[in-house]
This record gives structure tokens, sequence and C-alpha cells, in this order.
């Protein structure tokens, strides 16, 4: 028997009993109902259990009886039934302030119905609805079963799900990051107790249940879908459904990591792409053997820009994250800003994003990438592995996409060699850097010299504080709270040392032309440093 005391006592003829205490431990669950007629009870009942009695063994000493409730507490007792009129007229006071200390449901028992009368109710409406339950998951089975036989593509595969389980689901990756919530989950904290066990595992959600079943395709770990049902038990049979339905989704996402069409054609793809970088083969024998394998790297529009995410660290942690990486680009419904294709190179991925013809799309694939792997970036930050991206110029032609590949190394190149610490960096930002690498190392150090000058003369800065904010300003890209934790202070501190900074220097902080010419200082700054010219 899986009940609640609460719902026990909607059935009928316990319906009729009256609650006289113990009401906020009718979250009990109750398994079963058992006749205490005995002073041992104690002894030997069973937790969960919903005990009857005449009172014939309490009856003679009132804290006897209190010391009885307690051990029936200890024990797990589920709730306590009295029906009165033989032994005891009415309840004694003193044992319902026990019950009601102990949250112990405390029931008066209706007299004109017998122990069995109210007993069979309850497993007669256990029986039923375990067998509406049973009838239910066979039905969902069915569904899930046509749902998994679909041929259609599955875009929206989740809120598919969702709907044939008829429960409130979320889909969390591998690392933790979220996938997708069912609407009415949105304002919870779906991550709460995070990494969890790689085995089928239910918890307490509220008032009901949350079941936590790991999404596995042989070795490859797609992370954990979330059911979450209104009761606080389940049947067996509804768990065996959940685990065929992470069984589903891990087929959709190992499908959908593919490319839907076969294991080999993401490396049938990387060959012809590898060849045409090389200058093996030209721009229409790329399109025509990549259609031909069902991949249409441009569209219609032919405008695009490409993004090279590549791991700053060697060994075996960046080959695994990079394919986490690959794979979360490729099926995560959250990750697809707009039509994309992502190619995993030796450079590392290559991805090529359409974009209409009048808009740049560098700005905001820069941010969008940014925050989707945010713990990631996280971890690089505080010296960790995590990805950076390198984004190319907009292109209008399919025959350019060598020249943007070329931009994506370019701006990487060049980040390297000023010590950039961008997570995600534009080659149009950098094509001053691109201009300027040749020039000579004395202009570069007369310029750092020249636009800063105000602030290294000004009270000496001895200790170069205002210097150090203005640095860590520049490199969180004229973020406030950014600069304020790198630095370990107030916010407030740094917006004070900024309007400090911004008269000595006689410069307009959201501007971008001021930004841009600090950006410049800093990165001169950075190779003058690593140089051993500039101290």
């Amino acid at each position: 028997m899986q009940l609640t005391v609460k719902e026990a006592l909607s059935i009928y003829p316990l319906s009729e009993a009256k609650l006289v205490a113990g009401a906020e431990g009718t979250m009990r669950t109750l398994k079963s109902v058992n006749v205490m007629d005995a002073p041992d009870i104690a002894d030997w009942i069973k937790s969960g259990e919903l005990l009857f009695t005449t009172a014939f063994v309490m009856k003679d000493s009132e804290d006897d009886a209190v010391k009885l409730l307690r051990r029936l507490n200890e024990r797990g007792c589920a709730g306590l039934g009295v029906k009165l009129g033989r032994f005891w007229q009415n309840i004694p006071a003193q044992i319902i302030e026990e019950a009601d200390a102990l949250q112990l449901p405390l029931l008066e028992l209706p007299f004109q119905f017998t122990f069995s009368d109210q007993m069979n109710a309850l497993f007669k409406a256990e029986y039923e609805r375990n067998t509406r339950t049973l009838e239910t998951v066979v039905n969902k089975q069915k569904r899930l079963m046509q749902f998994a036989l679909e041929q259609d593509q599955k875009n929206d595969v989740f809120s598919k799900l969702a709907a044939v389980l008829n429960y409130p689901i979320a889909v969390i990756g591998s690392r933790g990051h979220l996938l997708y919530v069912s609407e009415e989950m949105r304002d919870t904290n779906i991550q709460q107790g995070w990494p969890f066990k790689n085995v089928m595992h239910r918890v307490k959600w509220d008032h009901g249940s949350c079941y936590r079943v790991p999404v596995m395709q042989k070795d490859e770990d797609y992370g954990f879908l979330l059911i979450y049902t209104d009761g606080a038990y389940g049947l067996k049979a509804e768990e065996e459904l959940f685990q065929q339905a992470s069984e589903v989704l891990a087929f959709y996402m190992d499908m959908t990591y593919r490319e839907h069409i076969n294991p080999t054609v993401q490396d049938e793809i990387r060959v012809i792409v590898r060849q045409y970088l090389d200058r093996k083969v030209g721009c229409e024998e790329l399109m025509r053997r990549s259609e031909g394998l069902g991949v249409q790297l441009f569209q219609d529009s032919g405008t695009y820009q490409c993004v090279l995410t590549t791991i700053e660290s060697e060994g075996y942690a960046e080959g695994k994250l990079i394919k986490q990486v690959h794979r979360e680009l490729q099926y995560n419904p959250m990750m697809q800003l707009t039509a994309s294709h992502h190619i995993q190179m030796d450079e590392g991925i290559l991805s090529i994003y359409a974009c209409p013809a009048d808009k740049d799309y560098g700005e905001e694939l820069s941010r969008f990438l940014t925050s989707r792997f945010e713990d990631l970036i996280g971890g690089r930050k505080a010296g960790g592995t995590g990805p950076r991206f390198w984004i190319s110029k907009m292109k209008h032609e399919p025959k350019s996409l060598r020249e943007a590949f070329q931009e994506c190394l370019d701006t990487r190149a060049i980040a390297s060699r000023f010590g950039m610490k961008d997570t995600a960096l534009q080659f149009e930002m950098l094509e001053f850097a691109y201009v300027f690498q040749h020039v000579p190392e004395s202009i570069m150090e007369n310029y750092c010299n020249k636009v800063l000058e105000p602030l290294l003369v000004k009270d000496g800065d001895p200790t170069q504080v205002l210097m150090n904010t203005l640095e860590a300003f520049i490199e969180n890209d004229g973020l406030i709270n950014e600069a304020a934790k790198q630095l370990f202070v107030h916010r407030n501190t740094v917006t004070y040392r900024m309007d400090k900074i911004s008269s000595l220097l006689q410069m307009d902080f959201k501007k971008s032309n001021d930004l841009l010419k600090l950006k410049l200082v800093f990165t001169f700054r950075k190779f003058l440093q690593d140089q051993g010219v500039h101290k």
C-alpha cells in the first residue's frame, strides 16, 4: 500500500473519522494497516503502519499511553486510530497534546464501522488506484514507442516527451547546464544537488517527487532527464517508463549529434572542408560534395560568419572537453541562434553561422556563446580549462570561407601574441592589432606614454592603484562589476576611481573611440612587457 494519511482520510468509511491531533503529519506514508491489541506492539510495528485500537492496551495509565505513543512514533508509525465507546469515552487531553507535539496523526474512528470495514475499504481503494495507474503507464508506453518510431525530425523532442509522460520535465546536460525545462518548473532550482548520482534516483520535491534519470548511449554521457510527479511515491512500472524515456532521449541526442544521417558524415565533411582549406579542391567542389552528403553548408542568402572554438590547454582534458562542446553545439536547442554547421577540425571546432545580409552577427555571436558556456568560461578564468571563440568578419560568398577561417586563426594568433584574455574576440575588433603587429616597439612605447602620461605623473600613483583599475576595466570590456570582482573591491570604489581616471586622461569611457584607444594602449603594454621593454 502506498497512500498518505491525508489520502486515506478521504476514503469511505475512514472519511467519517475525526482527526483530533497531529494534522501536520498527515503527509506520512501509509504502507499497511494493523490492529493494536497487545502492549508490546511497539517492538514489532513496521514503519508506515497505521494502527487501529479500542484503547484496551492504553486505558489504565495515561503516562504509559504517552510513552507508547512516543515509541510508536520512533518506529515510524503512520498514525493511530482510536475507536471510542468501549474503554475510552473520549481521548485524554494529555494524549492529544503529545500527538500534536509528535506530529503523529491521531484519529477518532467512527463507532458504527468495524476495523475490517475500514481496512478493506483502504485495500480496495489502493487496488483500484494501482490498476488505473498501471493502465495509464501502459498507454504512456504505447505513446512513447510511437514517438520513438516517428521518422520526422524532432526539433521539439523535449516538449513532445513531456507531453507523452504527462509530467513536467527538465533536461540537464552532462556539464550540469540546463537544456530544457517545462513551463511549470521555470522558477524552480532545477540544478539543486548537482552533480547527481549516475543512477536513477528519486528525491522529494515540494509535495511530490523528482526522478533523476541518467541519459546515456553506450559509454556516452548526455546528462539527466528530470521528471516531476505529484505523488510522494511511485509504482515500479512508472519507474521503468521513465527509464525507457531516457533511453529514447539518449538515442535522439546521439542521432542529432551524428547529423541525423550516419556516423561517417561528420568525418566526410571534415575531410572535404580540410581539402578546401588546403586548396586541394575549389569552392564548387566543396559545395557539390557536401550537398551530396545532405549537408548544405551555406544558406540561400550566402551571408555567414565563422567561429573557431578552441580549448586553450593540452592533453586528455582538452580532447574530452572539445568533444563535449562540439556535441552541445550540435544538439542543444538553446544553442541554435541561427542556422549553423559545426565541424571538428584539428585547429578546433569550425562553426558556420548563417546571418542576414544587413546584420553583422559578430557582437551577438560573442555574447551568445559566452553566455551559453558561462560555467566553462568561469573555470578557465579560475585557471582551469575552457573554450575560447575566434570570430571572423561577415562574408557574402561561399568562396570566402577560406578567408573567414584564416581570420579566425589570425584572431587567435594576435590574441596569443598580445596576451589578450577575452573569451570571444572578433577579427573586426582586432584589425588594428593585425595592422599594427609589425609596428616598432619604440613607437608602441611612445604611444603608450603619450596616452597615459597624465595618469603616470599625477600624484605619482606609487602603488599603481589607478593604473591597475583602468587595466581591469579595459580587460573586462568596461564592465564595472566584473572589474570590481577582479580587483576584490566594491563596485562603488571602481566607479570613483574611473571618474578620477576619466578626468586625468580627458576621456569619456562611454565613447567607443576612447575605449578602443585604451584597448590598443594596453595591448601594446602587454606586448612590451612580454618583450621586457616596458615595466
